[in-house]
């Protein structure tokens, strides 16, 4: 969960034969490649067609991995407030946290454990074979002294037994499962480990070298489970840092820039399988020189923690499970417009930068206390439903039309200023989908006012790209209009159209 604006919001058998004939039917007919579940494939390259085989409340069949995911809080399933709105989202995969004093509240055995609120969060994945990515939290005190914090070493081996019981019971065989079976793939070790101590609570920040022990502690467990699993590095702010500022301490943040390379230094690479971090559009002024907000600061962040990465000799596929942005307006600046174009940039981004799982944080609103309403619903509880905000429409809009893009290239004018125009293919559809838009000619009015919005959409640039002619639309992808080569009184197998701080797709025949 976002920790940076001042504000942390405090969390606390199958019928075997049966399965074999079912997978041996998936295995014929061919409703879904099986590397689709593989992080290391690029998610994209693929139809994606989903037939969902769910028999008896057992999900065989794990849907397609996309790179589109919401995070959810708590009990999922049908029956629950956002199921409706997770459905109809097209999103792929969930990231939800689960707790292991929940589950393990005093020492004892897997056998005594109780898996109760553990099983209601992973209710959708057997019900609607959604993929999950499963955070860990919450040390029990017996085992540690601080529930987000480090694990004494002589305690790793109870944790490890944890994880190994907790990868079994969702690993989809059949032996020692969950009701339904259901298989959770992806299991991420902590929220934001790289914070540092907050008052008398020591977190895992400043102590790299104990993070690389566990992971080296809890992965043989989890892989002689299910070898198919995937250990997750637990998502690093990696920005706002303690050392920020050092002339001004009291604007520095909680996160220990070291603690990556203190894990890796401490021989963690084989031990986790996919990187994993949180990208918040506020910081990226920490990744480039361009405008705060609007530069590729997400390629450069993700460029930063890769080159980190191969400081140490290790490649893994990078993963983001917290990206967003608010549509309330306060600081920092909050919109539906600017949010709608934070879903279209982040997402195009996400891609360029080759992340093959990014996760919209949340999918509703929180509420209470918490004071960025970054969902794409609204607040909802037993008496109050969840309202679809413009930012859910273009989500929808991205899980349908860009399932299956691939990055070709950013493309740059030497008299471009303020535009950003990225080259996909569709790679289903055999077309090429250019997405646009303009930053705000004016870096001090960054944060927007009434006289000048964030998203300026009055002031616009023409441009001319490769097509002989194109279909430009919206980013609720209605149309805005066609064009064709000639359109600016040159025939060259290019066309002419404005833009401006509303996001674009310009969908091209070459």
């Amino acid at each position: 969960m976002e920790t940076r604006y001042g504000f942390r919001l405090q969390r606390s058998g199958t019928n075997r034969i049966l399965a074999l004939v079912l997978a041996l039917t998936l295995a014929i007919t061919a409703v879904a490649p099986a590397s689709a579940q593989e992080p290391a494939a690029e998610p994209g390259n693929e139809t994606p067609l989903y037939l969902p085989s769910i028999l008896d409340n057992k999900c065989y069949q794990l849907r397609t991995l996309s790179r589109y995911g919401v995070q959810l809080y708590g009990a999922t399933g049908e029956g629950t407030i956002l199921h409706n709105d997770l459905v109809a989202s097209g999103a792929s995969f969930i990231r939800n946290e689960i707790s292991w004093a929940g589950a393990e509240p005093t020492n004892t055995t897997p056998d005594k454990y109780n898996w109760a609120g553990i099983d209601s969060v992973a209710a959708v994945v057997g019900q609607g074979c959604y993929n999950m990515v499963m955070t860990i939290l919450g040390n029990p005190l017996w085992a540690a002294p601080d529930v987000e914090g480090v694990i004494p070493a002589e305690n790793l081996p109870e944790f490890a037994e944890f994880m190994g019981a907790l990868v079994e019971r969702y690993d989809g065989d059949g032996v020692d499962d969950a009701p339904g079976s259901p298989q959770i793939l992806y299991f991420e070790l902590y929220n934001e480990p790289d914070a540092g101590p907050a008052g008398s609570m020591q977190r895992w920040g400043e102590h790299g070298k104990e993070y690389a022990a566990m992971l080296k502690a809890i992965y043989p467990a989890m892989k002689a489970a299910n070898p198919k699993v995937n250990v997750v590095f637990g998502g690093i702010a990696y920005d706002f840092f303690t050392d920020t500022d050092p002339e001004n301490p009291a604007d520095n943040g909680p996160f220990v820039r070291k603690f990556l390379d203190d894990v890796l230094a401490n021989g963690a690479g084989p031990y986790f399988d996919i990187m994993n971090y949180h990208f918040y559009p506020l910081f990226g002024v920490n990744w480039t020189d361009d405008y705060l907000m609007d530069g590729p600061s997400l390629v450069k962040k993700t460029d930063a923690i890769r080159a980190v990465l191969q400081k140490y000799g290790v490649n893994k596929p990078i993963i983001i499970t917290e990206m967003g942005w608010h549509n309330n307006a306060m600081y920092p600046h909050g919109s539906d417009v600017l949010q709608v174009r934070m879903v279209v940039q982040l997402y195009a981004q996400s891609i360029v930068a080759g992340i093959p799982m990014s996760t919209w944080w949340p999918l509703s609103d929180i509420g209470g206390a918490y004071l960025q309403d970054s969902g794409l619903v609204t607040y909802a509880d037993e008496d109050t439903a969840p309202v679809r905000k413009p930012a859910y429409t273009v989500f929808q809009v991205l899980t349908r039309e860009l399932a299956n893009v691939r990055f070709v290239k950013r493309i740059v004018e030497k008299e471009w200023t303020n535009n950003v125009v990225y080259e996909f293919y569709d790679v289903a559809n055999q077309r090429t989908i250019y997405v646009a838009w303009t930053n705000p000619t004016d870096p001090t009015n960054i944060w927007g006012s009434k006289q000048r919005p964030y998203v300026d959409t009055t002031t616009a640039d023409n441009i001319r790209l490769d097509g002989t002619n194109a279909t430009v639309y919206d980013a609720f992808w209605q149309v805005k209009g066609t064009v064709v080569d000639g359109n600016d009184g040159r025939t060259d197998g290019r066309f002419q159209i404005a833009i401006n701080g509303d996001p674009v797709f310009i969908v091209a025949r070459k």
